[in-house]
């Protein structure tokens, strides 16, 4: 069986950059306020010490926003820093979280192994600047995916 190993933080990157170069992604042509979102990242009761945050509008909640996303350093992230953020509402919430600074290269299947399996929960942010912290649970492993 033929599987193709793209790896989902290229894809989701890319689709990212996408929304970044179109004025009108998720909006219907309209300017959208974009609200700073940042925090913490915890797993197994310790910072995690790289990775990203990635918001995705929930439209199953009615949210039509523009992804939001943020780089994880030493447990912290601020899409005001490294990112981009949110319009408020719903949002569903992955959490990628690696021991070591990734390359490219590392993304694409080299490298260590990252901590744990891409973490998902859900947020309701606020329509203004807000603060959140996320625990990743401890058991969360790779066989976990």
């Amino acid at each position: 069986m033929f599987h193709l190993n793209v790896p989902k933080l290229t894809v989701m990157l890319l689709g990212g950059l996408c929304c970044l170069l179109s004025q009108s992604c998720g909006s219907n042509g309209r300017s959208e306020t974009l609200y700073d979102v940042s925090g913490t990242v915890t797993y197994a009761g310790k910072p995690v010490p790289y990775g990203s945050v990635l918001f995705v509008a929930d439209a199953d909640e009615g949210n039509t926003g523009p992804q939001g996303v943020a780089a994880i350093e030493d447990g912290k992230f601020d899409t005001a820093k490294a990112g981009r953020g949110v319009v408020g509402g719903a949002y569903t919430v992955i959490i990628k979280g690696r021991s070591t600074q990734s390359s490219q290269e590392e993304d694409e299947g080299g490298g260590d192994p990252p901590l744990f399996a891409d973490f998902q929960t859900t947020a309701v942010f606020p329509e203004e600047n807000s603060v959140q912290k996320f625990e990743v649970p401890e058991n969360r492993t790779q066989s976990d995916e």
